[in-house]
């Protein structure tokens, strides 16, 4: 058996989403398998990206990296002639993702001759489609979606229903989920909508985490002190929105003793300080991670993970908002913490619903954030809950035998 996983329009980096859900996922695919499989990692990269504006020349550094993660796993880069950010596609720029591209993408799949074609995004799956198509290959295509991209665009460049650039992403969908072999979804509400929508096949298989690694013993020798933790992107007019975590913390500090907020972020410090600067300043601490060593360190002095995302409205946003899990949700689990959820997440609010490690709350009343509620979760036996359903669900070893059973099943 011959595997190839394949991005498109992503920068490669050894760590964040990319190092972690992509390269380690599959690594641990490669080492369920051993010899019984060949595997190949090809990430079509755009000529301008954000690799060369954030590292510059260390960049190539960080390519190193990928490789050495990969471990022994073949990587190659084909070019994309675009700019990074036409990723995200409007009716006119998505064939600029696309153009000349193929050309590359079509000699590499000729020469490794592959059974399956592992695709991340939407861009990706076009792309091995359409090259399949026209050589007239014979693989088989694992649409691996991660999210809803033609109503994430939608939000983001506020069309509305009728607008022509909507309708053709989601032609481009319909295509997608109809012609791959089967359609990977993150968790049982996008597994839904997919199927809702007509999909050929359906999986879910949830987000990884390093579990092993996350799950060590809680070192918050303060009692008195209760630390809730956010972990990931904060911007204005994001997903993420500091406000809501703002909100949510003064609900919960007014809930606890000596309250404290640990913000784990790459994104820009200085003007999260201000974006955040309703919270007390000895109360705050922003840092960051670049290592997942790093990150169970500072999950072992925390107390509660945040998923406050944003208020959703009905339309678009609520569609985005029932299917996300958020790889924030795997991290706080593995952890052993219980999960403080907007419940409009609901992708995440049904597993800490179902399974009792945490409070979904409504984001236009936090009551149920409440010092009787919080106690409630402060135990062992709910540590022991979310280190389970985490080792159930979100472990790299127990994903990679589900996406090896995967490819068994579509030869």
């Amino acid at each position: 058996m011959k595997i190839i996983y394949l991005t498109w329009g992503e920068t490669p980096r050894s760590y964040g989403i990319f190092g972690s859900q992509v390269i380690g996922q599959f690594v641990a695919s490669k080492q369920l398998k051993a010899d019984s499989a060949e595997f190949n990692f090809i990430s079509a990269v755009p000529i301008v990206h954000s690799g060369f504006v954030r590292e510059k020349l260390n960049y190539f550094n960080e390519i190193k990296k990928v490789r050495k993660l990969l471990n022994q796993i073949p990587f190659s880069i084909i070019p994309i002639y675009a700019p990074q950010n036409f990723v995200n596609s409007t009716k006119i720029t998505f064939p600029l993702m696309h153009f000349g591209a193929h050309w590359h993408l079509g000699k590499k799949l000729q020469s490794l001759s592959p059974d399956i074609v592992h695709c991340r995004s939407y861009h990706a799956a076009w792309a091995a489609l359409s090259v399949k198509e026209k050589l007239n290959l014979n693989y088989k295509i694992v649409f691996d979606a991660r999210s809803l991209w033609p109503e994430e665009m939608a939000l983001k460049k506020k069309w509305d229903i009728n607008d022509k650039n909507f309708h053709f992403l989601k032609n481009i969908e319909e295509k997608l989920i109809t012609e791959s072999d089967v359609t990977v979804s993150v968790s049982e509400p996008m597994a839904e909508h997919y199927v809702n929508l007509g999909a050929k096949k359906v999986e879910t298989i949830c987000l990884s985490a390093s579990v092993k690694k996350l799950d060590h013993q809680n070192n918050n020798q303060n009692k008195n002190t209760t630390t809730l933790c956010y972990i990931g992107a904060l911007a204005k007019n994001s997903w993420h929105e500091p406000k809501y975590l703002v909100e949510l913390y003064m609900k919960f500090r007014s809930c606890v003793a000596n309250p404290k907020l640990i913000v784990v972020t790459t994104s820009n410090h200085k003007i999260l300080r201000h974006d955040l600067s309703s919270i007390p300043a000895d109360e705050l601490n922003l840092t960051m991670s670049k290592t997942i060593e790093e990150l169970a360190e500072i999950l072992s002095h925390v107390d509660f993970g945040a998923l406050p995302y944003r208020q959703a409205n009905k339309g678009y946003e609520e569609i985005i908002a029932k299917t996300v899990l958020a790889t924030k949700t795997v991290e706080y689990l593995s952890a052993g913490l219980p999960v403080l959820v907007n419940r409009q997440c609901e992708g995440a609010a049904s597993l800490i619903n179902k399974y009792d490690v945490g409070i979904a709350y409504d984001p236009l009343n936090l009551e149920a954030i409440c010092q009787d509620n919080l106690n409630s979760y402060k135990n062992v036996k709910t540590t022991e809950n979310a280190k389970k359903l985490a080792k159930d669900l979100f472990d790299y070893e127990a994903n990679a035998e589900r996406y090896c059973n995967l490819y068994d099943s579509l030869l």
